[in-house]
């Protein structure tokens, strides 16, 4: 042995090649060894990620269920787009109801004043078409 504690150099030449050739890949075997020690690494957080889906599979479920209802209400929101142009006039139509109702009001006021005006100008007409001959009070005693 040397004083390193190292084999004698005769005695390293004497090795067969192919163990020559193994010690001469040992360093790319401790880089590749580093490798597998990231990749086993890799292995662990995809282990961790795919742990997870059953339960985000439960929470699409979930999501599903919930939105299972959206169609339903988008087809009830396009019937309400489709009426909103008659909507908008019917409301247009409803804000003018106050001021029509009111004009409405005035003229079935002028109306009745009218009707009092004209009934209080023919009953004494309508006396007097009873009292003449053929009115109502004679063909009421002549019956």
């Amino acid at each position: 042995m040397s004083p390193l504690g190292l084999p004698p150099i005769d005695r390293l030449s004497a090795l067969p090649a192919s163990v020559t050739t193994a010690l001469q890949q040992i360093p790319e075997i401790a880089r590749n060894t580093g490798l597998l020690r990231e990749i086993a690494r890799a292995l662990g957080q995809v282990t961790a990620d795919t742990d997870a889906l059953p339960q985000i599979r439960r929470d699409m479920a979930r999501v599903a269920n919930a939105t299972s209802l959206l169609g339903a209400m988008d087809d009830r929101m396009a019937a309400i787009e489709e009426a909103m142009p008659v909507l908008v006039e019917v409301q247009r139509h409803l804000d003018q109801l106050p001021e029509t109702m009111g004009q409405l009001l005035t003229a079935l006021d002028k109306l009745n004043q009218s009707v009092d005006t004209l009934q209080g100008a023919v009953e004494p007409m309508g006396r007097l078409a009873n009292r003449v001959p053929g009115g109502k009070k004679s063909g009421a005693t002549g019956a």
